[in-house]
């Protein structure tokens, strides 16, 4: 039977997921999007907030102009923004979280199969 001590696991764990070799392109793509999408959802939230303060808080005076359209735009714009940026911070997130469950998973897999193999 294996070793059942969780630090030489972790060990073995961590150097049978470097001896992969699998090159992912750039270092940590899915940060560079969660914080896309972050920003995204911030500038959405902003021009929402800005937009619906000009609309509520503007009384057109006497011959003044107001565009209310452009501000309603604005708005519609930041809502769109902040539910996209919502949607790519949660997908960005879950997929490195799901990559390393996959991994953990079919190690545990291969260590099942060693043990009932007796190997």
């Amino acid at each position: 039977m294996s070793d059942t001590n969780p630090s030489s696991r972790l060990a073995e764990f961590q150097a049978e997921v470097d001896s992969l070799k699998v090159t992912g392109g750039r270092a940590n793509p899915e940060r560079t999007w969660v914080i896309l999408g972050a920003l995204l959802m911030i500038v959405g939230i902003v021009l929402t907030i800005i937009s619906y303060a000009s609309i509520s808080g503007s009384a057109p005076a006497k011959g003044q102009v107001v565009f209310v359209d452009d501000y309603a735009a604005l708005g519609t714009l930041g809502l769109t923004l902040a539910v996209v940026g919502a949607a790519l911070f949660i997908v960005m997130s879950l997929r490195r979280y799901f990559r390393f469950w996959l991994i953990r998973l079919i190690f545990e897999q291969r260590e099942q199969a060693d043990r009932i193999a007796g190997r």
